[in-house]
């Protein structure tokens, strides 16, 4: 392997080489097509001798490698990328440059090596080439190896082994290099791997080299005699002819077809890809047309600012917490998960303080299409969404180099389309090419195409005992018994316990959920089985063992809201319902369901307010399809849609509804303490007035509840208004100068109302 110094030229392959380190550098494969393949297996089998063997590179996936040096040849005449790189044979080899033809650099290579490699080949007219190697694996990794150990009838009349499998084989590009003749040579023969710096270093090497090569010219430009000896000029001028003279043949081809037939010629396998490609985004056009006059259903955007392990990111969220968008500091791009978002998105961003503006009218680029663009290192990727496709699996439509302003698409009718996409993102491409997509996105593609119809609505695996599961309707248990990906994992109150897992002594995670769900400390010295699921748990309230995994699924859930409604939604109506009737007396808050509210003393009803909230959707776990069947639901619309609000009315300052017990309430908020007063048998005066006072109280100040020992409840919602925060202390100042015992509740109080009205309760949940 050639050390990393400077670009040389090899005499002995007729090569400029571009060093390389297996250490530190790229070691790319490249793109083999059928065309190809014989001139690949003729360059391997030309190498494959014992004394070229050599130990594996550190960063090598095989067993021993054979060094080789490949020419790379930039390949204008390319009808899918003109930045086109061909692997080819040295020099030496002899042939044609077409002759000596391997493949394509992959599209990801072409951004380290294209431009610089075009130069470097212009001004020098000199062919560049640069280090790599075959890959040699041991026979015994080949499942081959192992049958023909006992295979021995198959074997021909020499008795070589090679049988009928041999004689059925031919040469591919996926096995240039057939079986007899690996077991010939003692390995599995791999891929053809070459080492290429980082751009940086290659564009730093190519210039060093031709200020020195421009440097040995005449004032007339000539080149010095010394240089030429050193580097033999326009070796690869060749290509020109080799062009010339294929053309000449297909072209007598195509008349001889033409002649017998009535067509110039037989179709390719590549041919028929990019046709199918083609016709497919024509058929996407007529789809935008229609998807871009269509409203998107997206309500409530804002801009939020979120910073998790020192790593801050702007996002756009929609009124149910769903990420729609995100703002790519510091200079942009905003990418969308629908780009009818666009105007709105902004609007939101701008809001939120941030300096954005958009660099050409959204409005006047109307031509865009149904796709998403995905940032991602050094490029962009422009993908087509795709019901019950997450976005991370959706095919690609082509891809943007920022650096060198070059969109590559995968089908010619989808350029105008991407480019104004592109400049909806603030960018304008500079070159747009057509391309063939690389292996790895053909077969994400391809899985995209035959994905399920929807995303599981599971997000974490429960694993309940089948006794536990009766406390919940036939129809749901399935959800308290499954795994994401699908299947069951039941467990059996008969098996013994499993291995201690958690310690609520070590484990500040469990503790904090046991402490949290049942408001009290962990009895760290008591242990038992989880009334769940069997496992070994501990308590926080006497006989009421939970585990850490069952505790994590009750503060999370187990189901996921995907925008498309089924038999999981029934279950989360069915969980919604049984909690506001065990538990609360009316619908819960989010923050309540954090705290298990029903009597301890009956552990059978704490097990059914546990997989009650194992059942319903969290919105963090949210987990929509790129084009979901309607919007994720915010909490709110979670009630509604389970019946209890059916009297809700969205006023300024709330929803406006009734409480169980038929009080009117302004907010949620006050019907979830005004429910929980109610469940828990605590008698309360609602709309009580304050006494008079002339400086304090001329208006008739009102508080929100008054209980049976005269004690004033003031539920406190809007404390950022600076007038309701104003007369909030008013209150407060007119409890204090007349005796009265005033209580606050603020909604960071609502999962620990138990602890704020400890004095009030006849049968508080802690005595059970």
């Amino acid at each position: 392997m050639s050390s990393r110094d400077a670009i040389q030229y090899a005499p002995d392959a007729g090569l400029l080489m571009i060093p390389g380190d297996p250490a530190k550098d790229h070691t790319p494969g490249f793109a083999v097509f059928g065309d190809s393949v014989p001139a690949l297996r003729a360059f391997v089998l030309r190498l494959l001798r014992k004394e070229n063997v050599r130990p594996a590179p550190g960063t090598a996936e095989s067993a021993a490698v054979i060094p080789v040096r490949v020419s790379l040849v930039p390949r204008p005449d390319n009808d899918y990328d003109t930045r086109a790189v061909s692997v080819a044979a040295p020099p030496e080899h002899g042939g044609s440059v077409l002759d000596r033809h391997l493949g394509y650099l992959y599209s990801s290579a072409l951004d380290v090596t294209s431009e610089s490699i075009r130069r470097l080949t212009e001004e020098t007219g000199t062919p560049v080439g640069c280090h790599g190697w075959i890959e040699l694996h041991d026979l015994e990794s080949d499942s081959r190896f192992h049958d023909d150990l006992y295979d021995e009838d198959d074997e021909d009349d020499d008795g070589n082994g090679e049988g009928e499998a041999a004689a059925d084989w031919k040469p591919s590009r996926h096995e240039p290099v057939s079986w007899a003749e690996q077991k010939a040579f003692g390995y599995a023969v791999g891929s053809v791997r070459l080492v290429l710096p980082e751009r940086r270093t290659v564009r730093a090497l190519v210039d060093a080299y031709l200020a020195e090569h421009n440097a040995g010219r005449d004032a007339d430009g000539n080149a010095d005699r010394d240089a030429e000896q050193e580097t033999p000029a326009g070796v690869e001028w060749g290509l020109r002819r080799a062009l010339a003279e294929r053309l000449a043949i297909r072209m007598r081809a195509g008349v001889s077809h033409r002649a017998a037939g009535g067509t110039w010629g037989r179709e390719t396998e590549r041919d028929r890809a990019r046709r199918r490609r083609d016709a497919e985004a024509r058929s996407l056009l007529e789809a935008w047309e229609t998807y871009r006059n269509t409203a998107h259903g997206f309500r409530g955007l804002r801009a939020v600012t979120r910073s998790v392990f020192h790593r801050t990111r702007v996002l756009v969220l929609d009124a149910s917490g769903v990420e729609v968008g995100q703002y790519h500091e510091p200079d942009g791009p905003l990418t969308l998960v629908d780009e009818r978002l666009r105007a709105e998105a902004l609007d939101a961003l701008r809001a939120h303080g941030v300096d954005v503006d958009a660099p050409e009218d959204p409005a006047a680029l109307g031509g865009f299409p149904d796709a998403v663009v995905v940032v991602g290192r050094g490029t962009w990727s422009i993908r087509l969404p795709k019901p019950g496709v997450s976005r991370d699996a959706l095919p690609e439509a082509g891809w943007f180099d920022p650096d060198s302003g070059t969109l590559t698409v995968y089908a010619a009718p989808l350029a105008e389309a991407l480019t104004v996409l592109l400049r909806r993102h603030g960018v304008r491409p500079l070159l747009v090419t057509w391309g063939a997509p690389p292996e790895e996105v053909e077969r994400r593609n391809l899985r995209a195409a035959f994905a399920p119809g929807a995303i599981s609505p599971v997000s974490r695996s429960s694993r309940v005992t089948a006794a536990v599961q009766r406390l919940v309707p036939e129809p749901h248990r399935r959800w308290l018994d499954t795994k994401p990906g699908g299947g069951t994992a039941t467990a059996t109150a008969e098996s013994p316990l499993p291995p201690l897992a958690d310690d609520a002594a070590e484990n500040p995670y469990y503790r904090r959920a046991l402490e949290s769900l049942f408001g009290a400390p962990v009895d760290l010295a008591g242990r038992g089985p989880c009334r769940l699921c069997g496992r070994s748990a501990q308590s926080a309230r006497p006989g009421l063992f939970y585990c850490h995994g069952c505790c994590a699924l009750a503060r999370n859930g187990v189901l996921r809201d995907t925008g498309e409604d089924g038999a999981w939604t029934e279950a989360v109506v069915y969980a919604l319902r049984r909690l506001a009737r065990i538990e609360f007396s009316g619908p819960p808050s989010l923050a309540q369901l954090d705290r298990v509210s029903v009597p301890f003393g009956n552990p059978g009803l704490v097990d059914e307010a546990m997989l009650c909230r194992f059942l319903v959707p969290r919105p963090a776990s949210t987990l929509l399809s790129s084009r979901p069947a309607r919007p994720a639901r915010t909490w709110t619309e979670w009630l509604g849609h389970a019946g209890l609000l059916t009297d809700g009315v969205r006023t300024s300052m709330g929803t406006a509804t009734r409480a169980t017990d038929g009080h009117l309430c302004r907010s949620l908020f006050e019907r979830h303490v005004d429910d929980f007063l109610h469940h828990w048998g605590v008698a309360h005066e609602p709309e009580p007035a304050y006494p008079r006072h002339p400086e304090l109280n001329t208006t008739g100040l009102r508080a929100d509840w008054r209980l049976a020992d005269g004690t004033f409840v003031e539920a406190l919602g809007l404390l950022t208004r600076e007038a309701y925060a104003a007369k909030v202390a008013r209150k407060r100042e007119l409890a204090r100068h007349h005796g009265l015992r005033l209580v606050t509740v603020t909604a960071e109080d609502l999962d620990r109302l138990p602890e704020v009205f400890a004095a009030w309760l006849p049968k508080s949940p802690a005595a059970g």
